[in-house]
């Protein structure tokens, strides 16, 4: 986690970060999403994931042709706060040749955030059995949606 504003102490992507490492907290407002994909593309047992923040804006030409694809579980819980339910970050997402299989997806964002939410939601069908989905404006909750398979 970091501060608004304020460069990390060391590049994200140069983090030497144990490969057994199952969850991970970021708060994207200190990293870009580069730096983002580069940290969890070297952990093949990440699992659970929640991010917030807001990515440092990047050319979009450098989120694709680099090489590198997430190797990550993904069937535990994925949050995702704040600007994180942003197309770019879904598309990182998304772009695991394996697949997402969250059993679980909890996710407070703004009202424009509908699509991306759909999409991921989309894409963990099969697994998904707990949804929290919450619309928020100025800080406040104006929508809040729960569903759980029981």
């Amino acid at each position: 986690m970091g501060l608004e504003g304020a460069p990390p102490l060391r590049t994200p992507s140069l983090w030497k970060l144990p490969q057994t490492i199952t969850s991970l907290t970021i708060n994207t407002d200190a990293v870009t999403l580069v730096q983002l994909r580069d940290v969890m593309a070297h952990l093949p047992s990440l699992d659970n994931l929640s991010l917030s923040g807001s990515p440092i804006p990047v050319d979009r030409s450098t989120l694709s042709g680099i090489g590198t694809t997430l190797r990550g579980r993904f069937g535990g819980k994925l949050q995702l706060r704040d600007n994180c339910v942003h197309k770019d970050v879904v598309d990182l997402l998304l772009g695991d040749p394996t697949g997402l299989r969250f059993t679980e997806v909890d996710i407070c964002c703004r009202q424009e955030c509908l699509l991306p939410t759909a999409r991921l939601v989309q894409a963990c069908d099969k697994t998904l059995v707990k949804l929290s989905y919450m619309i928020t404006s100025h800080g406040k909750s104006h929508f809040s949606i729960q569903l759980a398979e029981s």
